[in-house]
């Protein structure tokens, strides 16, 4: 194991498997969906940050295809939606990651913002944007990539 992988083992808490999401040939964790969200209310933004408010996130609930199933899906129209994932980021002051979208997600047409974290991130959230197809995303499917940054 490199490096580089430890370090991110290090820092990514709360995945759910090691050998499907830390790869041996890329120095990346996959992030996991763990719940989605719709933006249901407005939030505000102003100069100084005193009157900011956090839009209204209404949480969806992923439908089983049998009663018996251990996973269920979210199936979600065209639209943005605010995914939350199962793994949380834990950086050491100086440390920073990027995040970008999975390009296997981006295949079947969501789009999120790459973004640069430099601090500690519990919950990781990201909003995406789904495209005129809309998707099928199953509960812990992979959704994006998360790698350190020099």
């Amino acid at each position: 194991m490199s490096t580089s992988e430890n370090v991110l083992l290090s820092m990514v808490k709360n995945y759910i498997h090691e050998g499907k999401q830390f790869s041996e040939e890329n120095p990346i964790a996959y992030l996991t969906v763990h719940q989605i969200a719709v933006l249901a209310g407005r939030g505000s933004l102003d100069f100084g940050g005193s009157e900011y408010s956090k839009a209204q996130l209404d949480w969806l609930v992923p439908q089983k295809q049998q009663e018996e199933d251990k996973y269920g899906w979210w199936h979600l129209p065209p639209g943005s939606y605010m995914v939350e994932f199962n793994e949380e980021l834990e950086l050491s002051v100086g440390m920073r990651a990027y995040l970008q979208i999975w390009e296997k997600a981006a295949r079947n047409g969501i789009q999120h913002p790459f973004m640069v974290i430099d601090s500690s991130q519990s919950p990781l959230q990201v909003l995406v944007t789904v495209g005129p197809e809309g998707i099928d995303i199953k509960e812990n499917a992979r959704l994006s990539q998360l790698g350190l940054l020099d």
